[in-house]
């Protein structure tokens, strides 16, 4: 304020001289002409200041002071602001990702606080309708098989066989078209292309929509060394896999249809499976309904396998779930379920969460595929000789369940006349008995038993002969076909 009033005397001033003098040089003039009156107004300045110079100094200190402390209260505001939002943050980020951890086994978890397990069998269940659409179609699946197998496998002008991958001993492949062509070009109905060739079986592959260049796989089978009966077993007898797959880490039955009971002719179960992969992967295991059916009319075993959940198996730690397989198979004997002679055929999809390049798929599948599928054979092979050391170990086994209704009878009609004479040849004197001739007691039945425990071991022999070299094939994905 004060420099303002004295700018404008000075102004004022010095514009009068200006006009005064007449010319420029009259200013400069007056300027000295004026200067006691100019040293005036300075001393007047300075004593001025000197008055106030406290008063500005201490209103220029609380002016700093306060803007200082707004500066401070205001970061103090925005710490604190911030350190709330950032535990609110946290916070939300731990309860969501807790929300989405419960969230994802929602149904795991209340069963398992509550301590019920529980499965909704009325929901699950395959329904007798969709029994009836699949009996309908799977029965005539051998014969769909047959006429694949003559659209795509065998040549129409000659009827002779087409090679697939490679030649098999004492068969007759086409010539016609030169020895470089294979059926591998074929399509069938529904886009089945032959894929594998081997003893005794034949395998088509078709890639299925939207599952990233998966494949779904169809194997037809005729073993004239294997009956129905034993071929089933080796299907349904969770105790008799764990035997012979060595893949198999953990196969059980955790839950039984309550409406289904365990016949000869159809039962439904919840089978849980984890399946060993090499150490670069994780364990994969499944869970999934089972039902097989006879048809003793039709002399048919139909067994159909879809992905399912159960509360008492809960998904693991480390362990991969998969959550996108099923499966159906068809077994017809040549003439009766417990004389040797099958054929089967088996339809197959599932998606272990991996991406594994298509060559390195097809390898596998190449390798893996068969060398499973003749340890399979072997295994059914073998399996009286399993049921007869089990019986003989007294060890009872709820798996087993014979397809032979009468036999059964048969036997326990046996079973007790046999009792029966043992009791009475009990009372026998010991005199009688030393005149027995030790030759005798070599009954044909030990003879038959010799002989199969020499076919058992030579089947081991070979299934361990076939499993040498196959290296991590036997960990992949062909394992997962027969459950």
């Amino acid at each position: 304020m004060f420099a303002v009033q004295l700018s404008g005397l000075l102004s004022k001033q010095f514009n009068t001289n200006y006009v005064r003098g007449g010319t420029r040089l009259a200013s400069s003039f007056g300027r000295y002409e004026n200067y006691g009156k100019f040293r005036e107004y300075r001393k007047r300045l300075a004593f001025w200041l000197k008055q106030q110079g406290s008063q500005v100094a201490e209103a220029c200190a609380r002016q700093f002071e306060f803007i200082a402390a707004q500066r401070i209260r205001r970061s103090l505001q925005i710490f604190h602001l911030y350190t709330r939002m950032w535990d609110e943050v946290a916070l939300k980020e731990f309860m969501k990702s807790w929300k989405n951890r419960t969230l994802r086994n929602t149904r795991h978890f209340l069963m398992s606080s509550i301590g019920v397990t529980m499965y909704n069998w009325d929901h699950e269940r395959i329904s007798e309708e969709e029994l009836n659409s699949f009996l309908g179609s799977y029965k005539q699946e051998i014969e769909g098989i047959h006429r694949l197998k003559d659209s795509t496998v065998i040549c129409a002008k000659c009827h002779q066989r087409i090679v697939i991958d490679v030649q098999q001993p004492g068969i007759k492949y086409c010539t016609c078209y030169g020895s470089k062509f294979k059926a591998t070009v074929n399509e069938g109905p529904q886009g089945w292309r032959p894929y594998i060739e081997r003893e005794d079986m034949l395998i088509w592959r078709r890639e299925e929509p939207q599952s990233g260049g998966l494949f779904s796989y169809k194997v037809y089978g005729s073993f004239d060394d294997v009956t129905a009966e034993d071929f089933l077993q080796t299907q349904i007898d969770v105790d008799y896999r764990m035997k012979w797959d060595s893949t198999a880490r953990e196969l059980r039955i955790i839950d039984t249809d309550p409406k289904s009971q365990q016949t000869a002719d159809d039962s439904t179960d919840i089978i849980y499976w984890e399946t060993i992969w090499p150490k670069l992967f994780a364990n994969r295991d499944y869970v999934y309904q089972r039902r097989w059916v006879v048809d003793k009319e039709k002399r048919l075993i139909i067994i159909i396998n879809k992905v399912t959940e159960h509360p008492s198996v809960p998904v693991k730690s480390g362990v991969y779930r998969v959550t996108t397989y099923w499966s159906y198979m068809v077994i017809r004997p040549y003439t009766e379920f417990h004389q040797p002679g099958i054929e089967f055929g088996l339809t197959y999809f599932d998606d272990p969460g991996v991406n594994i390049p298509s060559a390195v798929t097809a390898w596998v599948a190449m390798s893996g595929l068969p060398n499973f599928l003749i340890r399979m054979r072997h295994a059914s092979k073998n399996y009286q000789s399993y049921k007869r050391d089990r019986d003989e170990g007294n060890m009872s086994s709820d798996n087993y369940i014979s397809l032979n209704t009468e036999d059964s009878i048969q036997d326990n009609i046996m079973d007790s006349i046999d009792t029966t004479e043992t009791m009475e040849e009990s009372q026998v004197s010991s005199k009688e008995k030393e005149n027995v001739d030790p030759v005798d007691t070599f009954t044909t039945d030990d003879a038959q038993q010799k002989e199969d425990d020499s076919e058992s071991d030579e089947s081991s022999d070979c299934t361990d002969a076939s499993d040498e070299g196959r290296g991590l094939f036997r960990h992949f994905f062909p394992t997962k076909l027969f459950v």
